[in-house]
C-alpha cells in the first residue's frame, strides 16, 4: 500500500502507532516547527482513522445563505454531539482518547461537525476533518486542508467564536457549550457550537477538537 511505505521510516506497524510516531516527530516534538508537526499530525489522523472517505460536497464552496431557515435537527445535533462524546470517556471528568473513541455513529455523514487538531495555541490548529454540512455553511473546500491554521480558513465573522471555544476547552479540559448571535448586514444568525477535546495520550500537549456548528439566519 501506498500509505504504509510513504509512512515505513516511523518504523510501526499499525494505525495507532503510526500516529505515536507522527506526533513525537520519532521522539522529539521539537524536530519540526509546530504548524508543520501539527499539518502532519492532522494528516495521519485522517488517514489513519478515516481512510480516504472524502466529504460529500456537491457544489462549489460558497458563504452559507442569509436566507437559510431554521432545522430544529440543529440544537438536537448539539446535544447527540456531547451524548455521543459522554459516552466515549473512560471516567467521570475525564477526556475520551483517540484510541478508543468510536466515530463509528458518522458513517461517512458528519453534516456539520468538525474535528481539529492542535496544540495550546489555537493559531497553529489545523482541520483534520469536517462535514458536508460545515463545510457548505463557512465556504470551505471539499477537502480538508491542512496546510494552513484553520481559523484562517473560516470567514472573519466567525473567528472570534470559534478562537474562544478552542481556547476554553485547553484551559477547562472539558467540554465548552457557546451560543450568542452573529450580525451579517441586515440578518442576526444566532448560532450554537459545540467543542469537545479528544486525548491524543496522555503525555502529549497535542490534542483533538471535536465539536459541531450550525446557526439560523433572520432577516431584520
Amino acid at each position: 500500500m501506498v500509505f504504509l511505505s510513504k509512512y515505513a521510516f516511523l518504523g510501526v506497524p499499525n494505525s495507532k502507532s503510526r500516529l505515536a510516531g507522527a506526533v513525537r516527530t520519532n521522539g522529539n516534538p521539537a524536530a519540526l516547527p509546530r504548524r508543520k508537526s501539527l499539518r502532519f499530525c492532522a494528516h495521519v489522523i485522517l488517514r489513519s482513522c478515516f481512510g480516504t472517505r472524502q466529504m460529500e460536497v456537491t457544489n462549489e464552496p460558497q458563504y452559507a445563505s442569509e436566507t437559510r431557515s431554521w432545522d430544529p435537527s440543529d440544537r438536537r445535533d448539539v446535544r447527540r454531539v456531547i451524548e455521543h462524546w459522554l459516552r466515549n470517556t473512560w471516567a467521570t471528568d475525564s477526556i475520551p482518547l483517540l484510541e478508543t473513541f468510536d466515530f463509528s455513529p458518522m458513517k461517512g455523514d458528519w453534516g456539520h461537525r468538525f474535528l481539529i487538531c492542535g496544540d495550546d495555541a489555537v493559531e497553529h490548529a489545523v482541520f483534520v476533518t469536517y462535514g458536508a454540512g460545515f463545510a457548505q455553511l463557512l465556504g470551505l473546500p471539499q477537502k480538508p486542508i491542512t496546510t494552513t491554521p484553520f481559523v484562517q480558513q473560516i470567514p472573519e465573522l466567525y473567528r472570534a467564536m470559534f478562537s474562544e471555544g478552542y481556547t476554553k476547552v485547553i484551559a477547562e479540559s472539558g467540554p465548552v457549550h457557546l451560543k450568542g448571535t452573529f450580525t451579517k448586514r441586515s440578518t442576526f444568525e444566532f448560532y450554537r457550537a459545540v467543542f469537545l477535546p479528544i486525548m491524543l495520550h496522555p503525555r502529549w500537549s497535542k490534542q483533538l477538537m471535536f465539536g459541531t456548528f450550525n446557526f439560523r439566519a433572520i432577516g431584520a
